[in-house]
């Protein structure tokens, strides 16, 4: 049987190395190799799914974990392509298991999903020093598995530059081969000082860069149903022809003004969410005449039927939260989308962002 060749790619939240992991698997495989796809460390998400009667039941998934088995189309079972799924707690909800017991689960996962593929990408777990205290972290992993080292970082200031420098040492004491970064999500105005200033100093700290990719709010932006996710808001007009997950929101604006001023105001930005209390019937009337993505109501404030007829014939989304305009404000606050099974479009810009901006054939040709 032929040994794959193998690549773990790691981060720390939020660096977007699932999106990279995903475009990169895509891109291998219109080259006509056989890519598989392991998580030995998963994150436990908690998923909400109403059935019929109209309650909601929950389970834990690794949400990465299902974006790719689900896109890439995997054949093995998920508890293989994620063995071990771990929270914020797991020293204690995992104190019954066994180091051994661990590593052994990890490693028979290790075995079936690596069986008869040519390209193995490994991701890394939450953060790579998660499970340093059971031995089983991304650089334990990195080293049992014998496999090539990819950092993706996000760079928005000085200081991760110095943390992906320590990361490269801290990798290289532990013998463990480091290929180099891809640097994502680069805001545009930083795009060319992290080209002519960052990326040498980064080479010359031995961390070859593989890829700067600009950041494009298209791929970034989260979408209505990530917002109604995030506040659990309850849907008081969603036309059946929308799409919640396809439809972006790139910018956030509060309806707290007169309504004179309002309509001047709204227009200024497009795909836009606009978050005002319930009962500012006026505002929202005003933002339903203007390119809103979704209109956000506070306060548990039903609107006047006026607000839902006119959502209705203009096909704009109605959530009604329990908060205040200023929690609901803070917690979408840093909100970017997760891309998910359907997001059809933007997965595919993301594989060409990839494609254009990354070495990947010279990634291929380290493994």
């Amino acid at each position: 049987m032929n040994t794959p060749k193998k690549l773990l790619i790691s981060g720390f939240r939020h660096s977007g190395k699932t999106a990279f992991c995903l475009s990169l698997a895509l891109i291998l495989r219109d080259q006509g190799l056989k890519v598989g796809y392991f998580k030995p460390l998963g994150w436990q998400t908690f998923v909400k799914e109403r059935i019929p009667s109209g309650k909601q039941l929950g389970y834990f998934i690794d949400a990465d974990v299902h974006l790719m088995k689900e896109v890439l189309k995997l054949d093995q079972p998920i508890e293989d392509i994620v063995p071990v799924l771990i929270n914020f707690n797991y020293l204690t909800s995992m104190a019954k298991e066994t180091d051994k017991g661990l590593e052994k689960r990890i490693e028979e996962a290790y075995r079936r999903v690596s069986e008869g593929v040519d390209v193995l990408l490994i991701e890394g777990g939450h953060i790579p020093q998660i499970f340093y205290s059971r031995k089983l972290s991304t650089y334990h992993l990195a080293k049992k598995f014998d496999t090539k080292f990819l950092i993706v970082g996000n760079i928005r200031s000085d200081l991760p530059v110095d943390d992906l420098i320590f990361t490269k040492a801290v990798l290289d004491l532990l013998n463990i081969n480091c290929i180099g970064v891809v640097i994502n999500n680069v805001p545009r105005i930083s795009l060319q000082r992290t080209k002519g200033v960052i990326k040498p100093i980064l080479e010359k700290n031995s961390l070859k860069v593989w890829g700067i990719i600009g950041e494009n709010r298209e791929l970034t932006a989260p979408t209505v149903a990530d917002i109604q996710d995030t506040l659990e808001g309850e849907i008081l007009e969603a036309p059946e022809n929308l799409d919640l997950d396809n439809i972006l929101v790139e910018d956030f604006l509060v309806g707290s003004m007169t309504c004179e001023s309002a309509i001047k105001y709204f227009r200024r930005s497009i795909n836009k969410a606009v978050i005002m209390g319930g009962d500012r019937d006026d505002i929202a009337l005003a933002a339903l005449e203007t390119s809103a993505s979704v209109i956000i109501l506070t306060g548990n404030l039903y609107p006047d039927v006026r607000v839902l007829s006119k959502a209705r014939e203009k096909n704009i989304p109605v959530i009604l939260v329990p908060y205040d305009t200023y929690t609901t404000v803070s917690k979408l606050e840093g909100l970017t989308g997760k891309l998910k099974p359907g997001n059809t479009e933007r997965i595919e810009k993301l594989k060409k962002t990839i494609e254009a901006e990354v070495d990947w054939k010279g990634i291929l040709e380290t493994l």
